[in-house]
């Protein structure tokens, strides 16, 4: 019986074979005319009445149940040698079968493990007799089975994989920051993918709809076409929206010259929802593990567990035992900008972006992040962070930075440490990472911080020079920039910009208000030391 229009195995894919079926032979013969369908039967004669043209559909179980002697490599060539277009199997489908029907010139499908070949069988033949499903109908029929490989975990790869073996195009998936979360198909394992993938993080193209995430998850567009500049390439794109918040962006990608129709612009629509429903699991997984994760933080530096037990919930969480990490402690130059919260979201996206493994956590008005590696990849890691928050929100945060930690053990050394250089950093208002192995005498004095002693060293080292008043500021000032020159009074008193005399009339009333002997060797020492702790206080 022949079809009234031509359908090719390239169409049985898009408009009637089950989501998942993938070809596995024979991929330069899509193109071949399918004429009619025929399901293998458990009785002799297996495939009656063929003309040439078919698709055979069988599953393993149904042939050796006809003849435990019949194999996929016999079936595959007796099929060959009577010009049926493709072959359609449920199982496993082994190297010597492949290479029996590359050899033929015959496409070897491999169908998913649930597929009902009566059900398939039926859809085909409606087909092939011009009563196809509509694209919508197709779409919704896709969308309902991309949803059972949601349900079962297979992640955005697995789908993006399934809709680029229908389409026959490149499917790519990206978040709201035009990041790749997942890309199948022919242009991906192509030469010049890693200039498509810059071209793809280009949002001028995209229509201003799409890029305002608000109102885009309003208006639910339909997808539209738009070129990649320069590349002879379209991107048929349409906008992922989850939460009423636009949440990354689904594209089949082909030639320019290259034609979409109707069923290509269903499949990106329902294709763009169930990546909405996959986003949003995703999202809720990691929030709960973030959760999970901060309270094991918090309790371990706390000291309310055990390391033991810290490690073994840690570990569940994605640290790596035999790795060192390096502890970043990141907190607003000014209160409350940015957030911790957006600080977090930023450390995961930096470190996402240059593939570093971390532990990121808020911690009050601040952020905790364990960054596998050492000080070099944490420097990157806290560069890359600093130059997003003040991209994005104007702002500066300071950043104290650890030593490496070999072992669990010594994480609540490197986080106290980062603390440390994050609190000299802050009051010093610097705008580059501070490293606790930086920080000179400041090592010694920021871990005696909260000790009463070093105030009290202070006040009776500098006396009534430690009291507040303008007088006393410019003296303290006098001192530090003496210090800094190492006594000679010519250059300090360059370096406040003031006559010699003035200085010297200074560090006599310094002598008369504190009686400090600064000819004395520990007298300095200790002053020198009293200045850098007032810093600290």
């Amino acid at each position: 019986m022949q079809a009234p229009i031509e359908i090719t195995v390239f169409n049985l894919l898009r408009l009637a074979l089950p989501v998942g079926t993938t070809v596995v032979a024979g991929q330069s013969s899509l193109d071949r005319p399918v004429t009619w369908v025929n399901v293998l039967n458990t009785r002799p004669p297996a495939f009656p009445d063929l003309r040439g043209g078919e698709i055979a559909l069988l599953s393993l179980d149904a042939m050796h149940l006809l003849s435990d002697k019949l194999t996929l490599v016999g079936l595959v060539r007796e099929l060959a040698e009577m010009d049926v277009a493709a072959i359609g199997v449920v199982g496993e489908i082994g190297q010597p079968a492949q290479d029996a029907a590359n050899e033929a010139e015959i496409v070897l499908l491999r169908l998913p493990d649930t597929t009902v070949l009566r059900d398939v069988e039926r859809q085909i033949a409606q087909l092939l007799m011009g009563t196809p499903l509509s694209p919508d109908q197709r779409g919704r029929e896709v969308r309902e089975q991309l949803l059972q490989l949601s349900t079962e975990n297979r992640g955005l790869e697995a789908l993006a994989d399934v809709l680029a073996n229908m389409v026959g195009k490149t499917v790519v998936v990206q978040d709201k920051r035009l990041r790749p979360l997942a890309v199948a198909g022919p242009l991906a394992r192509s030469d010049n993918w890693t200039i498509i993938e810059d071209a793809l993080y280009d949002t001028n193209p995209l229509p201003a709809l799409f890029r305002d995430r608000m109102e885009v998850a309003q208006v639910s567009p339909d997808p539209v076409a738009v070129p990649l500049p320069h590349m002879g390439l379209r991107r048929l794109v349409a906008p992922i929206v989850a939460g009423k918040m636009g949440r990354g962006f689904l594209s089949l990608i082909f030639g320019s010259d290259e034609p979409y129709d109707e069923l290509d612009i269903a499949f990106t629509r329902h294709g763009a929802a169930v990546c909405a429903l996959e986003m949003a699991k995703e999202k809720a997984i990691r929030e709960a593990q973030k959760r999970v994760q901060g309270n094991v933080l918090e309790q371990f530096l706390g000291g309310s567990i055990s390391e033991s037990e810290a490690l073994l919930r840690l570990t569940r969480l994605g640290y790596q035992p035999d790795q060192q990490y390096t502890t970043l402690y990141i907190g607003g130059m000014r209160e409350n900008q940015p957030t911790a919260r957006q600080i977090e979201a930023l450390c995961n996206e930096q470190a996402g972006a240059l593939s570093f493994g971390a532990l990121v956590q808020p911690y009050g008005s601040e952020v905790i992040v364990f960054c596998e590696g050492d000080e070099t990849t944490a420097r990157d890691l806290a560069l890359a962070v600093q130059g997003r928050v003040t991209e994005r929100y104007r702002a500066q945060v300071a950043i104290g930075m650890g030593q490496p930690a070999t072992d669990l053990q010594a994480w609540r050394e490197s986080f106290q440490q980062a603390i440390a250089a994050y609190r000299t950093a802050h009051q010093w208002r610097l705008t580059s990472p501070l490293g606790f192995w930086e920080m000179g005498v400041y090592r010694l004095l920021s871990l005696l911080a909260g000790s009463p002693e070093l105030r009290k060293f202070y006040y009776e080292t500098l006396g009534d020079l430690a009291d507040h008043s303008a007088q006393n500021s410019e003296f303290i000032t006098t001192l530090e920039a003496f210090f800094e020159e190492h006594g000679n009074l010519t250059r300090t008193a360059k370096r406040l910009h003031v006559h010699r005399n003035t200085l010297l009339y200074r560090m006599d009333r310094i002598k008369e208000i504190s009686r400090l002997d600064l000819d004395n060797p520990e007298t300095r020492l200790a002053v020198h030391l009293a200045l850098r702790i007032r810093r600290i206080l």
